[in-house]
C-alpha cells in the first residue's frame, strides 16, 4: 500500500524493466536515482567506503555490506542442501546449488547453447549481437559482461602491489584467492 500515486509508480520498477536514470558516461541505466549517482563513483574512480577487516575500498555502501557479508561474516545460516557448504546469503546458496543439478533451462534461441542462468543466457545472446555495452573507464576498451571488464581492469589497470594475494613462487600477484589457487595449480 502506497499512500501517493507517485511512490506506486516508483515501486512498480521492481516489476518491470522501466530504468529511467541513464548514466551520461557510459549509458547504462538505473530504476533509481539514488544508483545512479553511487555509479558515478565507479567512474570517478572514488572508493570512500573502506572494509575494516581487509582494508578492501568500495564506490558504494552497499558493495561494502555485501563484500562483509559475504566474505567476513560467520554467520552463514543458507547450507547447501547437497554439499553443506554454507552461505551468509541466500542467493549466494541458490547460484551454487544449481552448480550440483546442472540444470540448464535457458536456452539459446540462435545457437541452441543451454544455460543455467538467465543471466548467462542473455551475456550469451550479447556476443551473438556484438554488443559491448560495459565500458572501461579508464580505456577505451568496451566488453559484453561485468565479469570481463573486471578482469580486464585487473590485469590492465590495477598495480600489482594492491593485489592482496601473492604467488609464493612467482612475481604474480592476484584480486582474489581462487584465481591464486587456479595459478598455483597450473603451476605445480
Amino acid at each position: 500500500m502506497f499512500s501517493l500515486q507517485s511512490e506506486l509508480k516508483k515501486h512498480f520498477r521492481i516489476h518491470t524493466d522501466d530504468k529511467p536514470f541513464p548514466c551520461l558516461t557510459c549509458g547504462k541505466k538505473f530504476s533509481w536515482k539514488s544508483d545512479l549517482l553511487s555509479h558515478y563513483l565507479i567512474h570517478s574512480g572514488e572508493k570512500p567506503w573502506e572494509c575494516s577487516e581487509c582494508s578492501k575500498k568500495f564506490a558504494r555502501k552497499h558493495d561494502l555490506k555485501k563484500h562483509v557479508k559475504q566474505v567476513h561474516s560467520t554467520n552463514r545460516p543458507f547450507p547447501c542442501g547437497l554439499c553443506g557448504k554454507t552461505f551468509a546469503m541466500k542467493g549466494d546458496r541458490d547460484k551454487h546449488t544449481t552448480s550440483h543439478l546442472n540444470e540448464k533451462h535457458h536456452k539459446c534461441p540462435q545457437c541452441g547453447k543451454r544455460f543455467g542462468h538467465a543471466q548467462s543466457l542473455r551475456f550469451h545472446i550479447k556476443i551473438h549481437d556484438g554488443i559491448k555495452d560495459v565500458k572501461c573507464f579508464k580505456c577505451d576498451q568496451a566488453f559484453v559482461d561485468k565479469r570481463s571488464l573486471k578482469i580486464h581492469f585487473l590485469r590492465k589497470h590495477t598495480n600489482p602491489s594492491e593485489q592482496r594475494f601473492g604467488c609464493l613462487f612467482c612475481a604474480k600477484f592476484f584480486a582474489y584467492n581462487i584465481n591464486l589457487e587456479s595459478h598455483l595449480i597450473v603451476t605445480l
